[in-house]
């Protein structure tokens, strides 16, 4: 992360719906975003942080090593806070980590990745074979048929 040099803002709508992707190679055995009770608690987190900013959940996938979030956003400050609190949230409720047990390396594998999508009735990451492709070339997507919440 210290050695990323972005040359562009990040893409961010509030017209249009975003795919947002958190990827973790940590995510394996009971970790693994797969498992039923790391599956609430990713689902309890992301909707009570998509209250308190004021951003409307569309999707929640986990698949593999990767969790995908199709969000829409109301304000545009409003995400940064967002991401920060669910990311750090879900390492830590998911490792069990805290003040007296900490982390040996870091969860996150990279900074989330996101992209800004034409909004289309009926859209799901899950049938978007091409962007599931893309993913598994540059290393955030594991596994071909991700799980669906």
């Amino acid at each position: 992360m210290k050695n990323s040099h972005a040359k562009t803002a990040r893409p961010l709508s509030l017209k249009k719906a975003m795919h947002v992707v958190l990827s973790s190679e940590s995510a394996q055995g009971e970790w693994a975003f797969e498992k039923s009770k790391n599956k609430r608690i990713i689902e309890t987190v992301l909707k009570s942080q998509a209250r308190k900013y004021g951003i409307s959940l569309r999707e929640i996938v986990c698949s593999g090593e990767s969790l995908h979030v199709l969000i829409r956003l109301r304000k545009r400050r409003s995400f940064a806070p967002f991401i920060r609190a669910v990311s750090g949230m879900l390492a830590l409720m998911i490792t069990g980590a805290g003040k007296t047990r900490k982390l040996k390396k870091k969860f996150w594998d990279q900074r989330p990745w996101t992209r800004v999508l034409e909004e289309v009735r009926g859209y799901s990451v899950i049938a978007d074979r091409e962007i599931l492709e893309h993913l598994k070339k540059i290393g955030l997507q594991s596994q071909p048929y991700p799980l669906r919440i």
